[in-house]
């Protein structure tokens, strides 16, 4: 390689992050994200929702410790439901479809300008799955 095909990769890398990171500064600013972190910082500070999520926990690490009864299977659905009809959960869970949707939105622009399925071709992070 030469050293002018070396300097053009590296200006080539260094834009490519660049523009990256406008990216995820235009996304943090989005309304669906803002929505999005509003909404979770609510339910995270909603006690209502915190006390049936640890409940929630407890009974799923009971049923992976233990066989699964039905008792306890039908204990884990009512709780499940019972944090759902939550308002904020419910309003949280709306935001987290709206940031999803532009998240797909994104790739799919993306990878229409790539000429790839960007996600999918995408390294995965230790938070991203």
């Amino acid at each position: 390689m030469t050293e002018t095909t070396t300097t053009a990769s590296a200006q080539s890398e260094a834009q490519t992050k660049q523009r990256a990171r406008a990216l995820g500064a235009r996304l943090r600013e989005s309304a669906e994200f803002r929505a999005w972190v509003e909404a979770s910082q609510a339910v995270s500070a909603d006690a209502a929702a915190q006390n049936l999520v640890r409940q929630i926990n407890a009974y799923r690490t009971t049923l992976w410790s233990q066989v699964q009864s039905g008792d306890a299977t039908v204990a884990l659905e009512k709780l499940q439901t019972e944090l759902e009809a939550l308002n904020v959960v419910r309003e949280y869970r709306q935001a987290e479809r709206a940031v999803r949707g532009l998240f797909r939105a994104v790739d799919a622009a993306i990878g229409a300008t790539a000429g790839v399925e960007f996600a999918a071709n995408a390294k995965r992070s230790c938070c991203g799955g």
